[in-house]
């Protein structure tokens, strides 16, 4: 099955996701299922010792918030975007075609070169496009990749590529490919400031953002512009799909922003709060410059220029429609800068400008902004609750009651746990194991996100799989090996303890479970650490494309 094959069939599976009635009742049975555990939990009898029970609360209050928000937003964005406004813009599209549609549908290979020269209009006026491609030390292949559907794109456009790594190898490629090229002089504020001197050199009155490994459907403005006609539209977000899914990281890191990708953001759109996502975005000049340009001042330009946005009174639209296909992170290192820059990036917006009490802000959109950039907290949450069965087994500290029944609290316990793997299952089409483990080992990464937003640490900007040698894994992950090692030991007092009292407990249980999945975690740090050292044996130094041969199957043997 081709790429391209597979790219419709996840866009069906979207699509369908978003309408299906069967979303609708496992969200109403997790909402409710919430409500009745919040219920339990803060129920007098069912307390058991202060410490472990104020942890449990916390913990799980917090969980439980962003939960009933994702199901609140999920369920609002049951929607199609695309009104008679739309559709009648679309149409008149490609200026002096007999309609945007059926002159796409005429467009054969041999018939391409003459498609990405047919002007667009919007209002009846023509419009200029320009694409940007931020680069900053990619693989070459993949840049030019990227810059070839770019550079097809249906529709006339002018395609340029930002080189902020100042290499000469890209600036021969853009001129082989007879695309754009600019080098600006310094690097300062990333890639909003490579983004920020293109928009001075050039003056396309749109502009569509795609990451350097983001690979365009040739009609992603097709689908986009027709939005732009309504004036007030500042941008148009289009998903995140990822093609590399060939070991566990790349896997598990690109299944964990399906629900997000699929139904989150859609949702958003009720409250007019999506919000750019970096790449596979069409911005509206016009907006950007109402900014004074992409707001620079954090790695996460994207999230901060869109709350800007929606702070003057700008709109923002989301279509879960697939019109580009990208590189997940393939290594633990790239997934660890990844997400920690992202990570960063929300609680600096929470610390700094919580949205909360931002009065140009709708109520929703204050609490649409409020979920997501809170939403790292989780990684506290994990933690505590990772800590639970430690204190029951060291010190007998239980955070209920022992005199409440496992049966029962199991049953409470699943009614809000059992149906968010339900959905997780239905929207991944399956139990995605190795995004189960990534997510739950990966809370030390937000953690330490909070302390650099707190304490305005700057972390280096650095690109997804960018070519460069290897750090050892082991380098990213210390504190889930830390992790391991400590609940490993608490496992054997447990068992010890169980042996002596002829008594098994559910911490017990808990905690081994836990121990399996940082340990199978720490093995494919091991797994990832053994490749390396295999590549640095050889006549050549470890590069993204060589480890990305290093699959790793479920199972943990490399395949």
């Amino acid at each position: 099955m081709s790429q391209k094959e597979d790219l419709q069939i996840a866009a069906n599976r979207i699509e369908r996701q978003i309408k299906s009635p069967s979303v609708t009742l496992i969200l109403f049975l997790a909402s409710v299922g919430a409500l009745i555990y919040l219920g339990y939990l803060i129920k007098p009898e069912f307390r058991g010792d202060p410490l472990p029970y104020t942890l449990a609360l916390t913990a799980e209050i917090f969980i439980i918030f962003q939960g009933l928000m994702a199901f609140w937003t999920i369920l609002s964005g049951r929607f199609n975007p695309r009104g008679y406004e739309y559709h009648h813009a679309q149409d008149r599209l490609f200026a002096g075609q007999s309609g945007g549609k059926s002159a796409l549908k005429t467009i054969t290979p041999e018939t391409a070169k003459i498609a990405r020269r047919i002007p667009m209009e919007l209002h009846g006026k023509p419009v200029t496009i320009d694409i940007f491609i931020p680069v900053y030390g990619e693989p070459l292949d993949d840049i030019r990749q990227t810059a070839i559907a770019a550079r097809d794109a249906y529709g006339l456009h002018k395609t340029f590529i930002l080189d902020d790594g100042k290499s000469d190898d890209v600036q021969e490629l853009a001129k082989t490919l007879k695309v754009g090229y600019i080098r600006r002089p310094t690097n300062q504020h990333a890639k909003a400031g490579n983004i920020n001197f293109a928009l001075s050199q050039t003056n396309g009155s749109f502009f569509l953002i795609l990451d350097a490994d983001f690979v365009a459907e040739p009609n992603i403005l097709y689908e986009t512009l027709p939005f732009f006609e309504d004036p007030e539209l500042a941008f148009v977000q289009t998903p995140q799909y990822y093609s590399n899914q060939t070991n566990f990281v790349s896997s598990g890191a690109s299944f964990m922003q399906h629900v997000f990708y699929s139904l989150i953001q859609a949702g958003k759109n009720k409250f007019n709060a999506s919000f750019c996502v970096g790449t596979n975005v069409v911005f509206r000049r016009r907006a950007i410059e109402d900014l004074g340009g992409v707001y620079e001042k954090s790695k996460s330009e994207d999230i901060w220029t869109s709350l800007f946005l929606h702070e003057k009174g700008w709109k923002s639209i989301y279509i879960p429609t697939l019109l580009a296909v990208g590189k997940t992170p393939e290594n633990l290192m790239a997934y660890s800068k990844q997400q920690l820059r992202w990570a960063t990036g929300s609680f600096e917006v929470f610390l700094r400008k919580n949205p909360l009490f931002i009065k140009k802000l709708s109520v929703d959109q204050r609490l649409q902004y409020l979920t997501t950039s809170s939403y790292y907290f989780v990684g506290f949450s994990v933690l505590l609750l990772l800590l639970l069965p430690p204190l029951q087994i060291f010190f007998n500290l239980s955070p209920i009651s022992t005199d409440i029944p496992v049966w029962q609290w199991a049953l409470m316990y699943s009614g809000f746990y059992v149906t968010q793997l339900v959905l997780a299952f239905y929207t991944m089409g399956g139990l995605k194991i190795k995004t189960l483990i990534l997510a739950n080992v990966s809370f030390p990464i937000y953690i330490k996100a909070f302390f650099n937003a707190l304490f305005r640490r700057d972390q280096a900007w650095s690109a997804t799989n960018a070519i460069g040698n290897y750090d050892s894994p082991f380098n990213y992950v210390r504190a889930q090996v830390y992790i391991f090692v400590f609940l490993f030991l608490t496992s054997l007092v447990g068992i010890a303890k169980a042996l002596y009292t002829y008594e098994l407990s559910i911490s017990l249980v808990w905690n081994l479970f836990n121990t399996i999945v940082f340990g199978y975690f720490v093995y494919v740090a091991t797994v990832e650490a053994s490749a390396l050292k295999k590549a640095e044996r050889g006549p050549k130094k470890i590069t993204i494309k060589q480890f990305a041969s290093e699959q790793i199957t479920p199972e943990g043997e490399a395949a």
